[in-house]
């Protein structure tokens, strides 16, 4: 059986992502706080730590690497994913390993819609900018990489951080603040793993962009996800303008689709499409 490291294996890609590895490959699962992974061994690691990353890989001696783990949100954000994605990559090319790392639509100033993967990166905030770093460092480092630009990556559970935060605000009786006029394309968390796991079969290299099919606005994606968890939008949530509580914000970072669609058989989920899917199988 081929073998599989996944980092960080207990984010909102990472255990959907280990479940589904599980089934086919012998995989390894990441964490750093949060033992909780969707399947395979999980091992505690900080990506700080360059002779732990390398130390790891090499005991695994992996087939494929897929680097999900990523923060957005602490005061070292940008040191912790610079770090981790120099340190997944040296030990990758020590062992020969394939190496998928995921990247983000947030690389462009939303501008120019839609992006391909040959448009050059102009970040607008922090984690744009040191997630477009990696990609540049990455691609220059090891030829055996592929860069997937997604979107926001969403699943139907509690502690997903695309419902988390809107749950949090209604428990606390407040009214969850959603944007008109910022458009992304939210990808289910389970339909990005199977593109994943299919890609990680194959040999394609340089950048794909992989996220949902269809551009919503975060008023429309977020009161979809709201109606999904039995919530009327109407009563807990509110229209609000980026362009004047977070002008800084790129506006629109749609992409195009066209290469992930001829490289991959899954198929692109739209929003209702996930949800429809997720009552099937009883994930909702």
């Amino acid at each position: 059986m081929r073998k599989l490291l996944i980092t960080g294996g207990s984010g909102n890609l990472g255990r959907p992502l280990s479940a589904l590895a599980a089934r086919t490959w012998e995989t390894t699962a990441t964490y750093y706080r949060n033992p909780r992974i969707g399947g395979g061994t999980p091992v505690r690691l900080d990506m700080h730590d360059r002779e732990a990353v390398i130390g790891l890989v090499e005991q695994i001696s992996p087939d494929v690497i897929i680097h999900a783990a990523a923060s957005d949100r602490s005061h070292d954000m940008t040191i912790i994913n610079r770090l981790a994605a120099r340190h997944i990559c040296e030990a990758a090319r020590r062992t020969g390993a394939r190496l998928i790392a995921l990247s983000t639509d947030m690389v462009f100033d939303g501008n120019h819609p839609p992006y391909d993967e040959y448009d050059p990166p102009a970040p607008q905030s922090p984690y744009g900018e040191v997630k477009a770093e990696n990609e540049r460092f990455l691609l220059a480092s090891y030829e055996r990489c592929l860069i997937v630009r997604t979107s926001l990556i969403y699943d139907f559970t509690p502690d997903n951080r695309q419902v988390s935060w809107m749950l949090d605000r209604i428990r606390a009786g407040e009214t969850v603040p959603l944007f008109v006029d910022e458009i992304r394309q939210p990808i289910w968390a389970w339909n990005l793993a199977e593109i994943l796991l299919e890609l990680a079969v194959g040999d394609l290299k340089g950048i794909l962009n992989a996220a949902g099919p269809r551009p919503l606005s975060r008023w429309d994606y977020g009161s979809a996800l709201l109606r999904a968890l039995g919530y009327d939008p109407e009563k807990v949530a509110r229209p609000v303008h980026a362009a004047e509580i977070a002008p800084g914000r790129p506006r629109d970072c749609t992409l195009r689709l066209d290469r992930v669609r001829q490289a991959c058989k899954t198929p692109l989920l739209s929003l209702s499409e996930a949800v429809e899917l997720a009552w099937q199988r009883k994930q909702l």
